[in-house]
């Protein structure tokens, strides 16, 4: 039996309607506000393409309405992001109302699964308190530093983030380590304390 290379493997998947939906969805959804404006996006969103129609959900039938007036505008502007292929080009857009409970319903699960799953890893607040100390690297200053030359460069710049961000996590009571937000809310101590105590607690009850 022959092998297939994975070259041949690749092009067959791209090829397929499938995967170039897919691959148009996602592009209009990332350039969506360019394309109709940041007010227009907030009260709109791309759901999906099928038979090369653009399916979009918006917040209520005046909106849909006033895109709906829009629509050979918007149309052109999204047939641009994909040049002139014709086999990626959108032939129609769909805006409906039917969607747009459901689809806000499943963004704010997504963010509340996010935040209180107790692996979350919230940003690094900047201000600090007068009792923490202070390390080397200025936090608000990360996004304009140059990537570290040296290994040692890059242990000392990475050893500062989580200085700054264990000052800020709270202490588990049993331990007194720092613990994350979502574990103290799940378990009222830090993931170590809770496999140690609470896990295999239960394992001993059953046996």
């Amino acid at each position: 039996m022959s092998l297939t290379g994975l070259p041949n493997i690749l092009h067959g998947i791209q090829s397929r309607s499938s995967w170039q939906q897919r691959c148009q969805y996602l592009l209009i959804v990332e350039k969506w506000s360019d394309i109709v404006g940041e007010s227009v996006a907030k009260q709109s969103c791309p759901m999906g393409v099928y038979q090369k129609a653009l399916q979009v959900a918006v917040s209520n039938s005046v909106w849909s309405q006033a895109l709906s007036f829009e629509r050979v505008r918007i149309l052109a502007k999204v047939n641009a992001l994909f040049g002139n292929s014709d086999t990626l080009a959108i032939a129609d857009i769909h805006f409906s109302t039917a969607k747009w409970a459901t689809q806000q319903q499943d963004l704010k699960e997504r963010k509340v699964v996010a935040e209180d799953h107790p692996s979350y890893l919230p940003a690094i607040a900047t201000e600090q308190t007068k009792n923490q100390r202070k390390p080397n690297l200025k936090i608000n200053k990360l996004e304009t530093l140059k990537p570290p030359e040296t290994a040692s460069e890059a242990f000392q710049r990475w050893q500062d983030v989580m200085k700054l961000r264990t000052n800020q996590m709270p202490k588990c009571p049993r331990c007194d380590r720092p613990a994350l937000n979502g574990e103290m809310s799940r378990w009222q101590m830090c993931r170590v304390c809770a496999i140690e105590h609470l896990f295999n607690q239960g394992s001993k009850i059953g046996s």
